[in-house]
């Protein structure tokens, strides 16, 4: 099923941290295909690295990762750099409670997989804008 726009959007350079490989690859390839520049890393330390070479407009990450978590690398993003880009966090647990405290205290949007593309885009539409 090739994927199509549905949500206009401006262009911005999304990097996609998730360590399950097929939902990063939908969620860049959702992201892709409305003309963002996407770039994907499968653990939190790599994105860090990936953040050190190149800027992005947004990070759309999980809350659940091996190594360093959603929430440690939101925490490293915004000690490292005094205006970080915003984040969406995706999570695939079917209760997220022990993460609602750091949602609502950060105001980051929150996405329950699975989610479908038109919600993604929105989101993303308004995060970027």
């Amino acid at each position: 099923m090739a994927l199509q726009s549905t949500v206009s959007t401006s262009a911005g350079r999304i990097l996609v941290v998730d360590d399950d490989k097929r939902a990063r690859d939908f969620i860049v390839s959702c992201l892709r295909a409305d003309g963002h520049e996407v770039d994907a890393s499968g653990t939190g330390l790599e994105a860090l690295r990936m953040l050190g070479r190149s800027w992005y407009d947004l990070i759309v990450s999980e809350l659940r990762m091996p190594e360093l978590d959603g929430p440690s690398l939101y925490s490293e993003v915004t000690r490292r750099w005094p205006s970080p880009p915003p984040m969406l966090f995706v999570s695939g647990l079917g209760n997220t409670a022990a993460y609602d405290g750091f949602l609502e205290v950060i105001r980051a949007p929150l996405l329950t997989k699975p989610f479908r593309s038109g919600s993604l885009r929105r989101i993303i539409k308004r995060l970027l804008e």
